[in-house]
């Protein structure tokens, strides 16, 4: 893997991240926050 290839995907990691925590900071509902979580994880693995 280049190091533009890691660079990109560490930035790519990290923006997914920040898009994960503002979500589950904007919803009230435990259950939409269990969901986000969930598909997270999925992606994750």
């Amino acid at each position: 893997m280049s190091m533009i290839e890691r660079i990109r995907t560490r930035r790519d990691a990290n923006r997914r991240a920040r898009a994960i925590e503002h979500a589950l900071r904007s919803t009230n509902s435990p259950a939409v926050r269990e969901e986000i979580l969930a598909i997270a994880q999925r992606h994750m693995s």
